[in-house]
């Protein structure tokens, strides 16, 4: 089979209550200091199948080692997830700015986040 990983909805552990994960503030998160703009739209197609491009600010995501989005440090829109293989785990960042912790998985193998209720594959022999 081709080389992939797949998502869906544990070992995982995500930091749900990490900083990073704070979306709300008026502007300024009193817990963190982030200054925390809400999600704006800046594109929208209607139809049957909506089509939106919409983002969100936090300046904890600027000091972090959280990976930049699309539109630069700091902005986070629905679509930004990443995987990534750190120090023999692998970490993935989901769009509210957690990240999720795995054990490296090898080709075929499958774990669950417990803490997210979704699994992670590894596709491949």
């Amino acid at each position: 089979g081709a080389a992939g990983v797949l998502i869906s909805a544990p070992t995982g552990v995500a930091c749900s209550v990490c900083p990073g994960g704070i979306t709300y503030g008026s502007p300024v998160n009193p817990l963190s200091g982030a200054k925390v703009l809400p999600g704006e739209t800046d594109f929208a197609l209607p139809g049957s199948l909506p089509f939106v491009l919409s983002r969100a600010y936090s300046s904890y995501r600027t000091r972090t080692p959280a990976p930049s989005g699309l539109f630069g440090p700091g902005w986070k829109m629905p679509a930004d997830i990443r995987l990534q293989l750190r120090e023999r785990k692998l970490i993935l960042n989901d769009s509210g700015g957690r990240s999720i912790h795995f054990d490296p998985l090898s080709p075929g193998g499958t774990a669950f986040s417990r803490s997210e209720s979704f699994w992670l594959a590894r596709c491949g022999v």
